[in-house]
């Protein structure tokens, strides 16, 4: 690589925004392709000051890391599409798959790249946009991870998961199912205690006898009216991942179960709650 290697964040959403200007804080050059990206993304890049090679072409030709930031389901189409570009390119950059992906697909991706001799880093962001890079955790695996260790040691907080490709997947997943299935178990909870008429006497409780577990909530439930379908698919992804290796799958199909319910009973619809309490007051609605 070169001494300042060009780094492609592909596409400063919300969490590539906050990556790329983490990046460019600490002198990297960033670029991205901006054709056919929406008028908040358009914004992101002019205003932090990235590179729009305007062609995603053009940016692969250029990159010496790619970092595909786009969502679990799209990551095996976005691989794909830099595969295309890739054979009419001499170029061979590294490629970072950031979104979090089951085991299966990160094994999928692998397999392109390794096809067109490009190092393939699987990856996933524990934490929330607004936690990088003081505080969200970058976890990587693969036979190439040390590529993305060394490089970006300095700007961001990473985990090692080692060198089985799948590793980082696997981490993602099964520390989501701790705090997933406790808002899973919450939101369980509260559907019934609307029911029962006792919502708030038993949110109080909870707050009394269990402040350390409503402490840890207050970080993750507010985000669900915003972020339930990804949450959905991922602990899908989860209990697809535990079935496919003969392990117990219950609490992480009963999770997803339980959020479909609530995306489909519609009470979290324009809402945008800013605290736990809040959040579940919606749950009278049902």
């Amino acid at each position: 690589m070169k001494t300042q290697p060009i780094i492609a964040v592909l596409f400063p959403g919300d969490m590539g925004t906050q990556i790329a200007k983490a990046l460019i804080n600490h002198n990297f050059k960033v670029i991205t392709a901006g054709e056919g990206r929406s008028e908040r993304t358009l914004q992101n890049i002019k205003e932090l000051g990235i590179i729009d090679t305007h062609s995603i072409q053009d940016t692969v030709e250029q990159a010496d890391v790619i970092l595909s930031l786009t969502s679990p389901q799209g990551s095996l189409k976005m691989a794909e599409r830099i595969i295309s570009c890739l054979k009419a390119t001499s170029n061979r950059p590294l490629y970072v798959d950031l979104n979090s992906n089951t085991p299966a697909i990160a094994l999928s991706i692998e397999e392109l790249f390794s096809s067109v001799n490009v190092p393939f880093v699987n990856g996933a962001v524990m934490g929330a946009s607004k936690d990088i890079p003081d505080h969200a955790v970058l976890v990587v695996s693969g036979m190439y991870r040390n590529l993305f260790i060394n490089l970006f040691a300095p700007v961001f907080k990473i985990k090692d998961a080692g060198e089985k490709t799948e590793a980082a997947s696997a981490y993602k997943l099964l520390f989501s199912m701790v705090n997933k299935g406790m808002n899973a178990l919450f939101f369980e909870t509260m559907t019934a205690a609307a029911h029962f008429g006792i919502l708030d006497e038993l949110n109080e409780s909870l707050q009394e006898f269990l402040p350390g577990t409503y402490q840890d909530l207050m970080k993750t439930t507010p985000t669900y009216p915003q972020h339930i379908v990804r949450r959905i698919d991922e602990m899908k992804g989860l209990a697809e991942m535990l079935k496919s290796e003969n392990l117990p799958n219950i609490i992480a199909s009963g999770t997803a179960k339980t959020f479909e319910r609530v995306l489909e009973s519609g009470i979290f619809e324009n809402e945008k709650p800013e605290g736990v309490t809040e959040t579940l007051q919606n749950f009278r609605k049902l």
